[in-house]
Order: structure tokens, then sequence, then C-alpha cells
């Protein structure tokens, strides 16, 4: 179950489908990458979100493999950005159906 709703996760963000990603969200989500540090809260991260969503013409998010051990998946991806490929892996932390927390490792 969970790795069909890492499945729908990339399908939302790849489909820069704000609605899609917020959705799957917990209000008390946590979002932590390399470029944002650690963002709390729901809101605040789906701002940052859409902010990735604006700063590019053309993107893709592109799951290479997705892995589940209990309320954790981990995603293997490739995101290009107007034409740069990054790759990485997003840890996701899972209560209730929801995302609780993402920490995103990537090549930056």
């Amino acid at each position: 179950m969970l790795k069909d709703l890492a499945r729908a996760y990339v399908a939302a963000f790849d489909a820069k489908d704000a609605e899609a990603c917020a959705a799957l969200m917990a209000e008390d989500f946590a979002l932590e990458d390399p470029i944002v540090t650690r963002i709390e809260g729901r809101a605040a991260a789906m701002e940052a979100v859409r902010g990735i969503f604006a700063s590019c013409a053309k993107m893709s998010f592109v799951a290479r493999n997705i892995f589940q051990d209990g309320d954790t998946t981990l995603i293997e991806f490739v995101l290009t950005l107007d034409g740069k490929a990054l790759t990485g892996v997003d840890v996701i932390e899972w209560r209730n159906g929801k995302m609780h927390e993402l920490r995103a490792y990537l090549d930056v």
C-alpha cells in the first residue's frame, strides 16, 4: 500500500500537481533537503514545492526504484529541471496513509 502511495507522490510531483502533492501530506508534514534544509508544516512545505514548480519551464520526476520497510519508503529518483538531471533518494516516513516526513538526498 505505501509503495502505491509513493508512486502517487511521484506521479503528482512529476505532473506539477500541487493539490495532489498536498493531499498526500499530513498537516504536520516536514520536508528536509539540501536546498531548503528543513521546513515544518504542510503549508510551508507546499510553498517550497510550488516554488520548485514555478522555477523551471520543464521538469521531470521519475522513480528508478521504490522500496518499503515498515512505515518507510525509499524512492530512488531522477529529477530533471530544465535539462539538468539530479539523482537522489527520498526517504518518506508515513503515518495513517499520509507523508509525515520526507528527507531528500540528492546530487546537487
